[in-house]
């Protein structure tokens, strides 16, 4: 079979179509069709899922807390905590060194002291070398030197000021955490942060930074508590 191929155009033979006369009329459904067609059923039939029954519940809403924003008092707590810490410093550095001359035998335990609810200053015995006797002994020594406990007093204040300033979201993060004068003496022993530590002591030189010891024994901070602050703190300009 030979097939030519031309780049001519052929015009077609007849480039008008005739109308037809024949007429459509529509033709009536054989009664032998009508009854399948009622009897057939739908083509599918549409079973909803089980994620799209539930996507039509109503939605659950969950609150989260954040955390406050960081007060504008802030830098200025923070200058009261550090000078409290001095105050203290030097109070614990004087005691310490008169009770190396009028108690040695305490002078050489790793004792440790806090401030408890009420005022009073309570010791810390974490090392275990202290008894019961000596425990009493040093804490009437502790709260016989009216410096020392003083300027305890005014630096777990200041602590608690400074820990209800901050916010979770600022450089410092004390607002994730909850300090009160309840949960203080749980929280904080005062006596390693003026202590020299060897540097081989991690524990130890741990515990000479309040801020650590925050992060690792303190109250973290909820919804609840941060109310409790504000409602502690009424009426105070903040």
């Amino acid at each position: 079979m030979t097939l030519s191929i031309s780049a001519t155009t052929i015009a077609p033979a007849n480039i008008r179509l005739a109308p037809s006369e024949q007429k459509l009329t529509p033709q009536a459904l054989p009664e032998a069709a009508k009854q399948p067609l009622a009897d057939a059923g739908p083509a599918a039939v549409y079973h909803p899922s089980e994620a799209a029954q539930t996507a039509s519940e109503p939605p659950q809403v969950t609150d989260v807390w954040v955390g406050r924003s960081e007060s504008p008092e802030f830098p200025r707590f923070v200058d009261r905590f550090h000078s409290a810490q001095a105050v203290l410093k030097s109070a614990f550095t004087a005691f310490a060194s008169t009770l190396k001359s009028t108690a040695p035998d305490l002078a050489r335990t790793d004792y440790g002291f806090t401030v408890e609810a009420d005022g009073r200053l309570k010791v810390i015995d974490k090392a275990g070398q202290l008894s019961d006797a000596n425990i009493k002994r040093l804490t009437e020594l502790l709260n016989g030197s009216a410096d020392l406990k003083t300027a305890a007093v005014t630096f777990r204040n200041a602590a608690i000021d400074m820990t209800d300033a901050g916010s979770p979201w600022s450089g410092s993060g004390m607002g994730y955490y909850s300090l009160t004068n309840e949960n203080f003496a749980k929280t904080i022993d005062l006596a390693p942060l003026f202590r020299t530590y060897d540097p081989s002591d991690v524990k130890g030189g741990r515990e000479r930074f309040f801020i650590i010891q925050l992060t690792y024994k303190g109250e973290r901070a909820t919804a609840e508590t941060e109310q409790a602050m504000y409602a502690r703190r009424a009426g105070q300009a903040y």
